[in-house]
């Protein structure tokens, strides 16, 4: 108890402290600076607990950074060489935070798909000249040839002097990134994000691309390598706006269309689209394709950004461009898909992801959108529907079939996460992210549930939703709840269900006295037998009710959870 009261005092002085510039800018302000550079402000000297958690082999949940220092703002790439290699990087500040963030860039690689994961790694900063040392904002592509790139902002000295950008390399499926090269140095570049041409049908094959937003130069810009990073092109102009602009995305459409957005914020939320059909060399106007309420109120004052995948597949959806965002339009901050299918010349109204009921005061943020070779979308982003406050959140996927008409919500986190911070340095991050090809899709988000400031990088091992005349070529005759299995279980299960045609369903966790503890699984699940994993590592031993609604068919079967 004194310990929570001594945590709270710190927070508590954190959020008043008049000394504290951090604390004073709100979200949209903080966007008129580069958030790749420190903002004076306290910082709270605090001993970080150990790593509390398990095995992580024995949690649907997987810690991959392992390291009770904090670690944000993660990004993830899956080789399509071979798709079992994958690597995930991230914000690290394990070498400090006090009195400068000392921020470096850590990263990991998995050889199995994601299940089990290398000791983690800090990329070797000393590999570029000038004395950049602090690295952060890392985003990771690959090319075709299985090579793993991780873009950064590289920060000039403690001082936070310039800000450039680079590129490391590795050509040993993310073992070690011996390699470094700069990309952009003409002051202050901030909020990259990069990207790779994968398609066959383009004449830009394996051009790595770079947008950003530039400070010294005004405005979203762009970069392109076409001999693997090794030499970029003069930064080509983007937006026209060279100011009140952040946060962008870059995506390559299969004919090699460019594809940016960003979020313009001079008045309120502006998602902001331009496309290039020369390899980025020029872009057309700007298209602002919605506006909604600025999405204030987040947690410590984080912004979200939108973010932006094609459909590359040869199916019917073909040059279909996705992109998912977050504003506060419905009264508080909501997740939205909106589309065209037209190359981006007109966009859809949009759509709600998150299938919370409308206003009810809970949040949802960071969306990041990735749609594999069959045209499936997935959606990752951090949500508080379940929790007692919005400081505390749990990641969520939903996921569609049918081209965005309809989504289901899953929940991923096994535990909620907290969202404190150690000082104005370090944060939160901004974003999250997810890769998705085949049946195989990997999420990575920030995740504070060991505690204190133990922000550490989570992933989890997610089951394609499969209709199962994939898998047997018949579909269920009727609506049925299968026995979890394993049951009695500790602390993971799998319940599985058949659905003989597609529509909205629920699957809800009950006590043994019936008091609902929480929805698994709902939104439109197509026809086909479906299996989702069901962590109980909260719960205390006994037994537990699942019931799985499905219009007017209902189920409810129990299971026992012995620790």
């Amino acid at each position: 108890m004194k310990t929570f009261t001594f945590l709270a005092l710190l927070v508590t002085i954190f959020l008043f402290s008049s000394q504290n510039i951090f604390a004073q800018l709100s979200a949209r302000e903080r966007l008129n600076y580069p958030l790749a550079k420190d903002i004076p402000g306290d910082v709270y000297k605090i001993n970080f607990p150990a790593n509390m958690n398990p095995d992580p082999l024995e949690f649907f949940n997987i810690n991959i950074s392992q390291n009770s220092a904090p670690q944000n703002e993660p990004s993830v790439k899956i080789s399509r060489k071979d798709t079992n290699r994958v690597v995930a990087a991230w914000r690290d500040f394990r070498y400090g935070i006090d009195p400068n963030a000392n921020r470096r860039v850590g990263y990991s690689y998995s050889t199995n798909g994601g299940l089990t994961w290398a000791v983690s790694r800090i990329l070797d900063s000393t590999l570029l000249p000038g004395g950049l040392t602090r690295n952060s904002d890392p985003v990771v592509t690959i090319d075709t040839a299985g090579n793993f790139y991780i873009a950064v902002v590289a920060i000039q000295g403690l001082s936070g002097g310039n800000l450039t950008l680079a590129v490391y390399k590795s050509t040993n499926g993310g073992v070690t990134f011996p390699q470094a090269f700069i990309c952009s140095q003409t002051g202050t570049e901030d909020k990259e994000w990069i990207t790779t041409d994968l398609s066959n049908a383009s004449p830009f094959l394996n051009s790595l691309y770079i947008s950003w937003t530039s400070f010294s130069l005004g405005g979203i810009k762009l970069t392109k390598s076409t001999n693997a990073g090794v030499n970029w092109s003069t930064p080509s102009s983007v937006s026209d706006a060279t100011g009140g602009v952040q946060g962008s995305d870059v995506c390559i459409s299969r004919d090699g269309q460019v594809n940016v957005v960003w979020l313009g914020f001079s008045f309120d939320a502006e998602v902001t689209f331009d496309r290039s059909t020369d390899g980025g060399t020029t872009f057309g106007t700007d298209q602002i394709i919605t506006t909604g309420a600025f999405p204030d109120g987040l947690p410590n004052n984080v912004n979200t950004f939108p973010t932006i995948a094609t459909d590359n597949s040869t199916g019917p959806r073909s040059g279909w461009i996705y992109i998912a965002f977050a504003d506060n339009r419905n009264g508080d901050c909501d997740v939205f898909l909106i589309k065209s299918t037209n190359a981006g010349i007109n966009w859809s109204t949009p759509l709600r992801i998150n299938n919370d009921p409308v206003n009810n005061g809970k949040i949802q943020y960071w969306p990041t959108i990735a749609v594999n070779e069959q045209g499936n979308i997935a959606v990752l982003f951090m949500d508080s529907r379940n929790t007692s406050d919005n400081t505390i959140i749990e990641a969520y996927i939903a996921r569609s079939y049918d081209g965005g008409v309809t989504f289901t919500n899953e929940l991923m986190s096994t535990e909620p996460s907290p969202t404190l911070i150690p000082g104005s340095n370090v944060r939160f991050g901004d974003y999250i992210d997810l890769d998705y090809t085949g049946k195989r899709l990997v999420p990575v988000w920030t995740d504070e549930r060991a505690g204190g400031f133990n922000q550490e990088i989570f992933t989890s091992e997610i089951d394609e939703l499969l209709p199962a005349n994939e898998i047997t070529g018949n579909l269920p005759k009727d609506f049925s709840l299968k026995q979890n299995f394993p049951n009695p279980f500790n602390p993971n299960t799998k319940i599985s269900f058949s659905l003989p045609k597609a529509g909205e369903i629920k699957l809800e966790i009950y006590s043994a006295l019936g008091s609902f503890i929480k929805t698994i699984a709902s939104g439109n699940f197509p026809a086909g037998d479906h299996s989702i994993n069901f962590n109980a590592g909260s719960l205390a031993s006994g037994v537990y009710f699942y019931r799985l609604t499905a219009g007017d068919f209902t189920q409810t079967r129990s299971m026992i959870l012995i620790k």
